[in-house]
């Protein structure tokens, strides 16, 4: 061997040598967002969906780069005519990270289970739907619907927990899974500590491209200051949701940090009432709350001007959506003053409002939101607000149960179309998410009125039905749109992170990601 092509061969065997282990160092990711309890019927959150995401899939995907629907668990699929019969050709060769083989049996099973045990923190409503599952062959899976959705094909993608396929042989019987599952996603769940990480490795028998980095570790921080000054020291390779407007500002111009900000936010900020629950159960109180709140002040005084009012539910991104429709009225004390009178409520009998909120899910501003609103509200001199605060997981308990009367939460977009933004509070998950507008007499309306929307193809007329949604719910009230979430559009990155994306389902795939 010439002496030149043995160094030729070192060098490789040097390149390749750093390569293996370049793939083994942990990528490190941190974040303020907490798992509430990774139950495919029990979970309607952003960060559980994020993990089960990466560690599961479903029969669709969204394409990386195009967001277009392609195969995953199926690799193809056919559609009747009457839009009610779907046929899915499942993917051969799958496995679950447990040995199991992912066939339409599994298909089935998985989807039947979910929907069986529908929790009641959980989103099965996403996939309602669904009337029969029929296995035809170990190959193939047909999936009838109780009416035509054109939206369902978005919903049985993996960005929607209850359409994930997991093992029967890993899945704790008839309890919630609480971690406890085995799917076929790109990596498998190692180990998870609530509130501190949670543990990933890469399935090395996952049946699509194997991810770019081994190991991922997520680090989970208690408040944005903590997150800030862990990827300034280098303690984390990336921060992801969220940091503080001002933290954003400073570390642009640290030249060991990456600031990047993506597309415009659909995510969304906004006040719920739960319309059974007295005294916000009276329309006029819901809509006086509405007139007092002061979304110019949150903006300013809160995030410094960098996000922006919203007075609709539907985000103005189009597309993916479509038909956003500005109702709400601007800020009007007289307004709210005079709404309260009618009921009865005035400086001597002033309305009593409980605020509750939770103080670092949503970023460590929370506490300073729930101020102003309560302020801008007893600005009116007739009402008098009590700001209570919950962890995550009491505040999804309390929730669910129907415990609230006026609340914070924020939305993500579980699939990309407008309905997602419409219907889960009023026709799709009322009770899961704390409304109980099941309750309300124009539910019937509002559920008729989705029916039809989703059953449109002309996404003009579509569009025309979504928006006589957004009137309707100017009058009953059961939530008011306050502002868009451009704040968590941002992530931070150490200089040698490659592959960092974040878009329009303000999700980041972590399997994309190296150093």
């Amino acid at each position: 061997m010439s002496k030149f092509l043995g160094i030729l061969v070192l060098a490789g065997l040097l390149i390749g040598s750093l390569a293996a282990f370049a793939a083994d160092v942990p990528l490190i990711i941190g974040t303020i967002d907490s798992l509430d309890e990774l139950s495919f019927a029990n979970s309607w959150d952003m960060y559980d969906w994020h993990v089960l995401r990466a560690t599961c899939d479903a029969l669709l995907r969204l394409n990386d780069d195009t967001l277009e629907l392609e195969g995953a668990i199926a690799q193809s699929w056919e559609v009747s005519d009457d839009g009610t019969l779907y046929t899915f050709h499942i993917r051969p060769g799958v496995t679950f990270s447990d040995g199991e083989v992912c066939d339409a049996n599994a298909v089935k099973w998985a989807l039947d289970r979910t929907r069986r045990l529908d929790g009641p923190k959980g989103a099965v409503s996403l996939i309602y739907v669904i009337d029969t599952i029929t296995v035809i062959d170990d190959l193939t899976v047909q999936i009838k619907l109780n009416l035509p959705d054109v939206t369902f094909l978005l919903a049985m993608t993996n960005q929607i927990a209850p359409a994930m396929i997991y093992s029967q042989k890993s899945a704790p019987g008839d309890e919630f899974d609480r971690g406890r599952y085995a799917g076929c996603g790109p990596y498998k769940l190692v180990e998870y500590v609530p509130d501190q990480y949670v543990k990933y490795e890469a399935f090395a028998n996952y049946y699509g491209e194997q991810p770019k980095t081994r190991y991922v570790i997520e680090r989970h921080y208690s408040d944005a200051s903590s997150l800030r000054a862990a990827i300034e020291s280098g303690e984390i390779d990336v921060a992801f949701r969220t940091l503080n407007p001002e933290d954003i500002k400073d570390l642009a111009t640290n030249p060991q940090v990456v600031i990047e900000q993506w597309p415009p936010s659909p995510g969304i900020r906004y006040l719920l009432f739960n319309v059974t629950n007295p005294p916000v159960d009276n329309p006029f109180v819901r809509q006086a709350v509405c007139y007092a709140v002061d979304r110019a002040t949150i903006v300013s005084q809160v995030f410094g001007g960098t996000v922006a009012p919203i007075y609709t539910m539907v985000p103005n991104v189009d597309p993916p959506f479509f038909g956003a429709f500005p109702t709400f009225p601007e800020r009007d004390l007289d307004k709210a003053r005079e709404l309260l009178a009618t009921v009865g409520y005035d400086e001597a009998n002033p309305l009593v409002l409980s605020l509750p909120y939770t103080p670092s899910h949503y970023g460590t501003f929370e506490a300073d939101v729930a101020t102003v609103i309560a302020a801008s509200l007893e600005e009116t001199g007739v009402i008098q607000v009590n700001i209570e605060v919950l962890e995550w997981g009491a505040y999804l308990d309390q929730m669910a149960s129907g415990a609230f009367g006026m609340y914070l939460l924020g939305w993500h977009p579980d699939y990309l179309e407008t309905s997602n933004f419409l219907g889960p509070w009023t026709t799709d998950g009322p009770e899961s998410m704390g409304t109980y507008f099941n309750h309300h007499p124009n539910y019937q309306a509002y559920k008729e009125i989705m029916n039809v929307a989703r059953a449109t193809v002309d996404t003009v007329k579509r569009a025309s039905l979504y928006k006589a949604i957004q009137i309707l719910s100017t009058q009953d009230v059961p939530w008011i749109p306050l502002w868009s979430m451009t704040d968590e559009m941002v992530t931070a990155r150490l200089p040698g992170v490659q592959g960092l994306k974040l878009d329009v389902t303000m999700d980041i795939d972590i399997w994309n990601i190296f150093k």
